[in-house]
């Protein structure tokens, strides 16, 4: 598994932004064509609010000054096509002719930010591919264009009874929205996500509910793995977490040790607090040695084991709970007792449930979670994302819902949809299809909308040898913080896409998707290493 970090914050490149800007405030009119339906996050959007233009119209250049001379753009070209090649001889010779120039594919679209489709240029880049964790931009992208930067999760609660003196004769009933509640840096606790809603149910009156917590989950689906997802034997690990119409911690029980004294207990944390599950925890503090850590949550039980060498600083990480919405109820129920909120009764799960006014809303911001999705390439974030839109504007928090959601905006953007397919939010289903143009041109499109949503989605990705997953990649490069991009990766698949800026002041708009038989090892071996040496190409383009 991969221990959790809290990347630093992106460092944008005052000349990338400028151009950002510049392109948005020339694309001012793409914007109006565009405009969210205000009071989007309370329910499905109407017909008409997102207009589709025709698709020539909305991919007008909106910067020229990035045009390309044949030469520098032939050049360019050429040199892709030889990383490309190298990278196909190199797997072939590492897996002893197993995957090679005749069962792999490396398609990679390039296109100068503001430029022409005669400056652009690429390789196998119309195959629609498996894009692995690249599927989180167009998630985000879809999500930003559909709903607009300043849209929010909102989880409304309802008052099924009268409330007097203190005391709601009734139930609590709570309606599903597919928020994460996740802070990702938190740690897994979720106090500062739930204090808001606790104190407004007592502004409310409410200071003791004589019913049920009722958790209506409405359309969404039971949770349960995604469709062609890795095998069952890792749907315990974060990565497989479940999406949900209720979740806290984005449906994962985070563990952090540390040592105590030699020949004792560590210390041993878990969030968020209130968890439904039983604990067995048995971990020691040892003189020295190797850190060794085991935890999972399942038949009802969560179990950490294991060894903690005295010398070691604090250990986290995460696995998913198997139940997200039963965590959701424990969880609430438990800061509502913090708060002094008594519940009489226990957690109710329906659908369609009978409800009353609204007292209490908990409301997360969308520009909250892009950074979770996009650098940190969280799953289930993304897979919440992903329904959440689908029910925002389809009217029903379903995997088709949000295919047709993510169409229509890709349409409205000027992107084609020919051979997409999207299942879900996170790019962890073999289902999922997307080409390396269809990637470059949805960067283009969202880049060029309005500087908010420019800046929003630009400070979501990873930066090359600083933060997410790009943290430990071009670090001693000249690419180092030139580099903004999405990273991709399961089984046979491999990529990256985002933008390079280059030291002349050009921005590149770039996708690079693998597809190639499952070996061990080539995507560390020959797949990033290609992919980085297409990102400092890029960076020194034209210098």
């Amino acid at each position: 598994m991969t221990h959790e970090q809290t990347p630093p914050r992106n460092r944008r490149s005052p000349r990338l932004f400028l151009l950002l800007a510049a392109n948005a405030a020339a694309a001012f009119w793409l914007w109006q064509l565009f405009t969210p339906v205000e009071g989007a996050g309370s329910g499905p959007l109407e017909e008409d609010a997102v207009q589709t233009a025709a698709v020539d119209e909305l991919a007008r250049p909106v910067e020229r000054a990035a045009l390309l001379s044949p030469e520098l753009r032939r050049g360019l070209e050429s040199r892709v096509h030889e990383l490309a090649s190298a990278a196909l001889e190199s797997a072939r010779k590492k897996s002893r002719g197993k995957v090679g120039p005749g069962n792999a594919t490396v398609a990679v679209h390039v296109r100068p930010l503001g430029g022409s489709e005669s400056d652009a240029f690429g390789l196998d880049a119309d195959l629609p591919l498996k894009p692995a964790s690249n599927m989180k931009l167009v998630t985000t992208a879809a999500a930003l264009a559909l709903l607009g930067p300043d849209w929010s999760f909102e989880t409304r609660a309802e008052a099924a009874g009268p409330i007097q003196d203190g005391v709601l004769a009734g139930d609590l009933v709570l309606r599903a929205a597919g928020d994460p509640l996740y802070d990702r840096d938190a740690k897994g606790s979720v106090e500062r996500l739930l204090a808001p809603f606790c104190e407004e149910l007592l502004r409310s009156g409410i200071r003791e509910i004589r019913g049920d917590l009722v958790l209506d989950e409405g359309t969404f689906a039971a949770p349960a793995p995604g469709p062609a997802w890795p095998s069952s034997n890792e749907h315990w690990q974060e990565h497989c977490a479940l999406a949900a119409g209720f979740t806290v911690n984005r449906g994962c029980l985070t563990v952090a040790v540390s040592p105590g004294s030699v020949g004792g207990p560590a210390r041993v944390g878990i969030e968020p607090a209130g968890f439904d599950l039983a604990r067995t925890i048995d971990v020691d503090t040892v003189s020295s040695g190797k850190l060794e850590v085991h935890f999972q949550a399942r038949d009802g039980r969560f179990s950490v084991r294991g060894h903690v060498p005295a010398r070691t600083s604090e250990w986290s990480d995460s696995c998913t709970h198997p139940d997200p919405v039963a965590l959701f109820g424990a969880v609430l129920s438990h800061e509502l007792q913090r708060h002094g909120i008594r519940v009489g009764g226990g957690v109710r799960r329906e659908r369609g449930a009978n409800g009353g006014p609204t007292v209490a809303r908990i409301v997360s911001p969308l520009a909250n979670y892009l950074a979770a999705i996009n650098t940190d390439s969280n799953n289930a974030c993304a897979d919440q994302l992903f329904l959440a839109t689908a029910l925002a504007v389809r009217g029903e928090a379903t995997r088709e819902a949000g295919a047709e959601a993510t169409a229509r905006a890709l349409s409205a953007l000027g992107v084609s949809t020919e051979g997409l397919v999207q299942v879900d939010g996170s790019g962890l289903s073999r289902d999922d299809r997307i080409s390396a143009r269809q990637l470059t041109a949805l960067l283009e499109a969202v880049l060029s909308r309005d500087a908010r949503t420019a800046e929003l989605f630009i400070d979501s990705l990873a930066v090359a040898g600083e933060s997410g997953t790009l943290d430990d990649r071009l670090k001693h490069s000249d690419a180092r913080g030139r580099v903004r991009a999405k990273t991709g990766f399961i089984g046979g698949t491999s990529a990256l896409s985002g933008i390079a800026e280059a030291h002349d002041g050009r921005v590149y708009v770039f996708s690079i998707l693998v597809d190639y038989p499952r070996f061990e090892g080539l995507n560390t071996s020959v797949w990033k290493p290609m992919q980085d040496d297409v990102c400092e190409l890029l960076v020194g383009a034209g210098s």
